[in-house]
C-alpha cells in the first residue's frame, strides 16, 4: 500500500505548454487520477454504495431465515408470506434476491413497489401492468380488474405457471389495498392457490395487522419472520465480506473502529454502509492505513 496520498488529494498537476495549446486549455488527454479512497485502500469499487446490489448480499441468520420462509411460501403454494424489520435492515435487497430466484419456467414473478396512497384499483393495475396485461384506463371498477386478473391467473395455470407478487414497502398500503390483497389470496382453483404474495415492510406493519379488521388477512400469513439488526460479530463479517467483494483482502478498519461503528449504527445495514463510506473517505484523507475509531466517530457525528 502506498504511504502517500493519491494525486486526487494533492490537486491536479500544473498545465503543460502542450496542454495550453488545446482549445480552452483543456487536459482531456491526461488519464484521470483514481478515486481517492479506492486507490488509497486498493479497492476495485466502492464496497458500500448507496444502492441495492445483490453481489454485496451478506446473509446473517435472520436474512437466511427470511429467505427460507419466503421460498417455502412459494414452494408450498401459500397465499401470503411476510418479512418485516427496521428501515435499512435489507428488506429491499432481500426482495430483489428472491425476485431473481423466482425467474423460472414454472413461475411468473413480478415486483410491486408500493407508493403512498396506492389504493385497491391502483394495486390491481400495477399487478396487471407488470404481467403485461392490457386493461381499461380511467375509472374501471375494482371488480372488473379482479375478474381480469383471475382470468389471467387461470391462463397462467393452464401453461403450468403460478404468479408470485413481491410487494415492497407493504406498510404503505392503504386499508382498501390490504383488503384487496386478501381478495387476491382467495383466487384459487380446486387444486390450489393461483398466486403467492410476499410482503416486505417495516415493523409498524405488524402492529397495524393486529386491528380486528385485518383478522382474515392475518390468518392467511403462514410464513412470517423479522430481520434483526446485526450483532457485532455479524457486523465484522459483513464489513469484511463487502471489502473482499470490492477486491480488498486485508482489514481496513481497526477492531476498535468496528466496535464504535456497531455502537453508532445499531447494526442497521444502511447506516453501516453510510458510515463506512464516509469513514473511508476521511481515513484516506488522513492517510490512515487502518481506519481508526476516532475517524468513525467523526464520520458518524
Amino acid at each position: 500500500m502506498s504511504s502517500t496520498l493519491p494525486s486526487i488529494f494533492s490537486g491536479p498537476p500544473a498545465a503543460t505548454g502542450l496542454e495550453s495549446l488545446l482549445a480552452g486549455g483543456g487536459r482531456s488527454f491526461v488519464a484521470p487520477a483514481p478515486s481517492g479512497f479506492l486507490g488509497f485502500y486498493d479497492l476495485q469499487e466502492n464496497p458500500f454504495p448507496d444502492s441495492v446490489n445483490p453481489d454485496f448480499f451478506f446473509r446473517t441468520a435472520s436474512h437466511q431465515l427470511a429467505l427460507e420462509k419466503m421460498r417455502q411460501t412459494v414452494e408450498y403454494k401459500v397465499s401470503l408470506g411476510l418479512v418485516t424489520g427496521p428501515s435499512g435492515t435489507g428488506k429491499t435487497l432481500l426482495s430483489q434476491i428472491l425476485l431473481g430466484e423466482f425467474q423460472r419456467p414454472d413461475l411468473e414473478a413480478i415486483l410491486v413497489l408500493v407508493t403512498p396512497g396506492l389504493g385497491r384499483t391502483g394495486l390491481l393495475r400495477e399487478i396487471l401492468s407488470e404481467l403485461g396485461v392490457a386493461h381499461p384506463s380511467g375509472t374501471t371498477r375494482a371488480e372488473d380488474l379482479v375478474k381480469l386478473l383471475s382470468n389471467t391467473l387461470i391462463d397462467l395455470h393452464s401453461e403450468g405457471r403460478r404468479l408470485v407478487v413481491v410487494v415492497d414497502e407493504c406498510h404503505l398500503l392503504t386499508s382498501e389495498s390490504l383488503h384487496m390483497l386478501r381478495t387476491i389470496s382467495n383466487l384459487e382453483i380446486p387444486t390450489g392457490k393461483l398466486a403467492s404474495c410476499l410482503l416486505f415492510g417495516e415493523e409498524r406493519f405488524l402492529k397495524r395487522l393486529q386491528n380486528p379488521s385485518y383478522a382474515s388477512l392475518r390468518s392467511r400469513i403462514f410464513f412470517q419472520t423479522e430481520l434483526a439488526p446485526m450483532l457485532l460479530p455479524d457486523l465484522e463479517q459483513y464489513v469484511a465480506f463487502r471489502l473482499l467483494n470490492a477486491g480488498r483482502i486485508q482489514p481496513v478498519f481497526s477492531r476498535e473502529a468496528l466496535a464504535v461503528l456497531h455502537e453508532r449504527s445499531g447494526g442497521i445495514c444502511r447506516l453501516v454502509n453510510k458510515f463506512c463510506f464516509l469513514a473511508l473517505i476521511a481515513g484516506a484523507g488522513k492517510a490512515e492505513a487502518l481506519v481508526s475509531a476516532s475517524t468513525i466517530r467523526e464520520a458518524t457525528a
